[in-house]
């Protein structure tokens, strides 16, 4: 009976030893702050003292023993920046897998690693240790031994005073400053700091520049840009920040294009291709349009002369610096307007020489010169037995027609095949028409005449 209770007992201690060992680390935030703060609390008198010294005095004694133990002096600052939701400023001393260590005003305090970022997602450890930043007093436990700060309101307020600045910037057109922090096929994303970081869309990188944001752009460089839009959700400002570099480069719209002018030659380099054409770049930020009908007759926009980045030459059709166009064409242009001066040579039943710009279903496009062109009926044209158009008339071909009618209002020229009949009946009538309209007017003096001689 002995023997067992003494083994009970020897095993109690044992207990009791490995609790001892095993509560310091179970807590090391506790350890650490209780390492800084030390709380003097006086001792309680048994119940057998008290009973003997003042029994009649026991009830009093049992209501001060529940009496909750008085804050530490050190944590009353604390307490109080807790009540006023005050920040404190502390300094990141350590951390362990449950938070980071924070020395605060002389006290080692405690902020879970959840608690240091908003959405749950800290930095690595390292990023933390060492800086000094702002917290608030989340709450504070056993008699100020173990106070618990939190980062997560102090950043709302740096990111609400941080947008509060950008929505004020955007106001006044100042731009912002920021640091690339990465680059993709649409844009580069730049920290702007506070919290804040904004998107410069492929195209609002440059004015002047081409290419892919990652050659124009680099990850670590400090850019300058204007704020375009701060995105809105339900109302309220959120920190999706639109931001333009190229607003800060001077608009080569304004002074560069009037160097450019309808009929001058130009040289450039082709810089990109569309469902309609490809653009051609005259000068940095200036860009022309080559449109499908104005590449050389015979070639189309798959010919290696017109692949990216070749360099081209041409005309310049039109300049409009208020629509931010340019209209180019590698074809030669007029130096006037041929249909204001339409030559002589260009009548009706005239047989005149062209060149085949382009077979279409309605008919073959004839160049007569250039800005003159005709169109030749498909049900005029004479194909040979079993033959298609686009082979046998390829364009580039040089073919004879004769002049059907002229529309200067529509600016159009019709024509036919040489020796039609067609034309020669129709000129015939025109002229036969003429004639019977002077005719008609001398007709009707003649009869005003010899009434005016009759006797009254």
């Amino acid at each position: 009976m002995t023997e067992t209770n003494d083994q009970a007992l020897a095993q109690e201690v044992a207990e009791s030893d490995v609790s001892a060992e095993q509560e310091p680390a179970a807590a090391p935030e506790e350890a650490s702050a209780g390492e800084t703060v030390a709380i003097e609390v006086e001792a309680v008198p048994s119940e057998e003292a008290s009973a003997k010294a003042a029994p009649e005095e026991a009830a009093p004694e049992e209501e001060q023993a529940v009496e909750e133990v008085p804050l530490a002096a050190s944590a009353l600052p604390f307490a109080a920046a807790l009540e006023a939701k005050n920040p404190v400023e502390g300094k990141v001393i350590g951390w362990n897998k449950g938070g980071f260590h924070i020395a605060s005003d002389g006290v080692t305090t405690f902020c879970p690693r959840s608690l240091m970022e908003l959405g749950n997602r800290p930095k690595p450890p390292s990023h933390y240790v060492n800086n000094t930043y702002a917290f608030h007093v989340l709450e504070i436990k056993e008699a100020g031994r173990r106070i618990v700060l939190t980062r997560r309101p102090a950043i709302r307020n740096e990111r609400r005073q941080a947008l509060d600045e950008i929505r004020a910037k955007q106001e006044s057109r100042e731009p912002v400053s920021g640091k690339v922090t990465s680059v993709t096929e649409f844009g580069a994303f730049v920290d702007l700091g506070g919290g804040l970081g904004g998107l410069v869309h492929r195209t609002q990188i440059s004015r002047t520049r081409n290419g892919e944001p990652a050659d124009l752009v680099k990850v670590g460089q400090r850019i300058e840009a204007l704020v375009t839009k701060v995105e809105t959700k339900n109302g309220k400002r959120s920190a999706r920040i639109s931001l333009s570099m190229k607003a800060l480069e001077a608009d080569p719209w304004k002074e560069t294009a009037k160097g450019f002018s309808a009929g001058d030659q130009f040289k450039g380099k082709v810089v990109r291709h569309c469902e309609f054409g490809f653009f051609v770049e005259l000068a940095p930020g200036l860009d022309g349009l080559v449109h499908t009908s104005q590449l050389p007759i015979g070639k189309s926009m798959s010919h290696p002369a017109f692949a990216t980045g070749e360099e081209i030459e041409g005309w310049i059709v039109e300049v409009a610096p208020k629509r931010r166009r340019i209209a180019l064409s590698l074809r030669e242009v007029p130096a006037s307007d041929p249909w204001k001066d339409l030559g002589k040579q260009y009548v009706e039943g005239a047989e005149v020489e062209g060149k085949v710009e382009q077979v279409s279903r309605y008919g073959i496009f004839v160049e007569l010169e250039p800005g003159l062109t005709g169109l030749l009926p498909m049900s005029a044209v004479k194909l040979p037995e079993g033959g298609l158009a686009r082979r046998t008339y390829p364009p580039g071909r040089e073919i004879k027609v004769v002049i059907e009618s002229i529309d200067r209002k529509r600016r159009r020229l019709g024509l036919a095949p040489p020796g039609s009949q067609l034309v020669g009946t129709k000129t015939d009538y025109k002229k036969y028409r003429q004639r019977q309209k002077e005719s008609s007017g001398l007709n009707v003096m003649a009869a005003a005449f010899a009434k005016l001689q009759q006797p009254k």
